[in-house]
């Protein structure tokens, strides 16, 4: 019997307490029409003239847009004033490049040209036919010369790419910064 009585008054309970509950909420919600008629907090609108203003503004941790390039280079701070372990800097690595960067291009643009030649060039373009039906090879290059050629050219790039290679290798022990190197 105490049993079912306490199985009967938890429900009981526990609806007593939603109730209590729901009639605090109720209080608390006839509480604030009273401040809801003071008018809500105007939320600040930004336009064009605003940002216009900002571009006269100095930014934080920057120099000024308006500084001459000369007091800029002048006053270089950080990453642009890092130097290697022999003391150079990003054009000092940049003008040891830059040749190494050319001649590739050049190579390549020799060697594409040389494929195209080679690709145009058949077995039989070579060979004339004299009078006397002899065969005999004409002055003009052979396909063998311009494969001959098209190696040639591409050993000199494997020479450059090399070179290309050393130095960078050279840089990293220097400890130069890897994007001087681009």
């Amino acid at each position: 019997m105490f049993r079912s009585s306490v199985l009967l008054a938890g429900p009981l309970v526990m609806t007593g307490i939603l109730l209590l509950d729901a009639g605090a909420q109720e209080e608390k919600s006839e509480a604030p029409p009273a401040q809801s008629t003071s008018k809500p907090k105007a939320k600040k609108v930004y336009t064009n003239e605003d940002l216009k203003s900002l571009k006269d503004t100095t930014r934080v941790n920057q120099s000024p847009a308006t500084m001459p390039s000369a007091q800029r280079s002048g006053t270089r701070t950080g990453i642009e004033s890092y130097r290697d372990k022999q003391g150079h800097d990003r054009d000092y690595w940049q003008k040891k490049l830059r040749p190494l960067n050319n001649q590739l291009e050049t190579l390549d643009t020799q060697i594409a040209a040389q494929q195209a030649k080679y690709d145009r060039l058949n077995a039989a373009s070579g060979v004339k036919l004299s009078r006397s039906g002899t065969l005999r090879a004409s002055s003009s290059d052979t396909r063998i010369q311009v494969a001959k050629r098209i190696d040639d050219l591409k050993q000199k790039r494997a020479e450059v790419v090399k070179s290309k290679h050393d130095l960078e290798e050279e840089a990293r022990k220097a400890q130069a910064l890897p994007e001087w190197l681009r």
